[in-house]
């Protein structure tokens, strides 16, 4: 598995042949994209229905335990990144840290498939999309193994699988929610009462 996963990082990595726009919109899908997750989740929770706040919050949790998950797997396995190793071009500036699972494509997936299991299917799957293109360029800059990438497509189903646990099926999931809205609705009382943001 170690030398497959080694010799599509090299199939799949940038060299110095690489055009510079390629690279540059490489780094950008790597490094920035991630900042749609706190931009989407805040407009679901402002925006979107009680449904959608719903799904954002599960959302949110999913991405929490899946990134804790992450983080154990990391400690218990600090599985090298490319670079560190001396395996490919590095052409982008990264801690030399346990690279397997990515927690960018974590976070990505799971979003993206706690969303699938809401109303919101077809914007969960335009998050996944996104999480394959972000890891894709991971890859490319030679900061991840491919496996470190779909490393993270079953750590995040665990952490949606938990959230859902937690949030569906208890009584601490139900207390939460309502917790959630109700501190929602004294902070933003005079946008909602002003129309600016949705009951």
């Amino acid at each position: 598995m170690e030398a497959l996963d080694r010799s599509l990082f090299l199939a799949l990595n940038a060299d110095i042949s690489s055009p510079p726009w390629l690279l540059d919109a490489a780094r950008w899908l790597a490094a920035d994209l991630v900042y749609l997750v706190p931009l989407l989740l805040t407009a679901l929770w402002l925006w979107g229905s009680r449904v959608d706040r719903r799904a954002a919050l599960t959302a949110f949790t999913s991405a929490l335990l899946a990134l804790a998950l992450g983080q154990a797997i990391g400690w218990v396995w600090p599985h090298p990144r490319p670079f560190m190793v001396g395996l490919g071009l590095a052409f982008a500036q990264h801690a030399a840290d346990p690279s397997f699972p990515s927690d960018h494509a974590t976070v990505f997936f799971a979003l993206g498939l706690a969303l699938l299991g809401s109303p919101r299917r077809a914007l969960g799957s335009i998050v996944l999309l996104l999480g394959a293109l972000v890891g894709w360029a991971r890859v490319f800059l030679g900061v991840h193994f491919p496996f470190d990438i779909a490393g993270a497509l079953p750590v995040a189903w665990t952490g949606v699988a938990l959230a859902r646990a937690l949030l569906s099926r208890s009584h601490l999931g139900a207390r939460l929610t309502d917790t959630v809205e109700a501190c929602r609705c004294r902070v933003l009382a005079l946008p909602i009462a002003q129309g600016w943001v949705r009951a």
